[in-house]
């Protein structure tokens, strides 16, 4: 019988890692088709540090991982777990509880002080898991995973005193301003200036400067921040924002993830363009 052991991934390369995950996620809730440059992408965007990052493995075999990135959060030094996944043949054996258990000890010694994680509301083991270990929900998420095609806009999309500009150095303080909800950390400010040569920012302009922007990751069609001023909406204006985006966008999917559920008025949004959330998220926290 072999045995399990556990270790951070400080000397395991992508190319391990990305065979785990893809074997990890082949009957995931959410179909994961990820290539190794496209999962490289991922965890640098999501500040991944492979010394506090831990798996499991049968003899040389990695069989389960989570993935970590770390920054501050909310003015804590905080771990946020950018991926867990344990192989199908591994499972019930308390093997992903053994990885997270190894790593508490660890992320303590380097002064993290809370761990933040994202959870599909399907996947009650995990749910159920993280709830035993301490962790408290914070907020709700929708996720908008759909083809672009089922996108209904107005027959035709008018543009009066507004014109569409390109964005290269965003002002972020004046964009915080027209959020409802705080970005989760995938989709943060945070996150975006890691990659943003691969994000185009589009800015919506009046006469007095920018009401609106929204963001999009061309390649994948994924919209991580699109907002209004409050002043300027329900004049058709953030729909003229997500039909310019969807236009420069190269997949034929849409992906707006982790839009704070309790958000009617972005529900409404939504809603009104024929898109409904097709799966939620838990945001929970463990504070160390």
């Amino acid at each position: 019988m072999s045995t399990i052991t556990y270790k951070n991934l400080a000397s395991i390369p992508i190319k391990t890692i990305h065979k785990a995950w893809m074997n990890a996620f082949s009957d995931y809730a959410v179909p994961v088709s990820t290539t190794r440059q496209e999962l490289t992408y991922l965890l640098e965007r999501r500040g991944y540090e492979p010394q506090l990052s831990f798996g499991a493995f049968d003899e040389e075999v990695l069989i389960g991982f989570i993935l970590n990135g770390i920054r501050m959060w909310n003015d804590k030094k905080t771990v946020y777990d950018t991926g867990t996944g344990l192989i199908k043949a591994y499972r019930r054996q308390g093997i992903a509880t053994n990885i997270f258990d190894y790593s508490l000890p660890i992320l303590k010694k380097h002064d993290i002080e809370q761990y933040l994680l994202e959870v599909l509301k399907p996947n009650k083991s995990a749910f159920d898991l993280y709830l035993k270990k301490g962790f408290q929900i914070v907020r709700e998420f929708d996720c908008y995973i759909s083809p672009a095609s089922p996108v209904k806009f107005r027959k035709q999309i008018v543009v009066n005193d507004v014109q569409l500009i390109e964005i290269n150095i965003p002002d972020w303080n004046l964009f915080r301003s027209f959020w409802d909800f705080t970005p989760s950390w995938q989709n943060s400010i945070e996150a975006l200036e890691r990659k943003q040569n691969r994000l185009t920012i589009i800015g919506l302009e009046n006469k007095d400067g920018i009401i609106g922007y929204g963001i999009i990751e061309k390649h994948t069609g994924d919209i991580p921040q699109i907002a209004v001023h409050k002043a300027f909406r329900r004049k058709n204006f953030g729909t003229i924002l997500l039909h310019k985006l969807l236009e420069l966008s190269r997949s034929n999917q849409l992906r707006v993830i982790n839009a704070d559920a309790s958000n009617a008025s972005f529900k409404s949004f939504m809603k009104s363009i024929n898109l409904q959330p097709t799966i939620g998220q838990y945001e929970m926290l463990l504070n160390l």
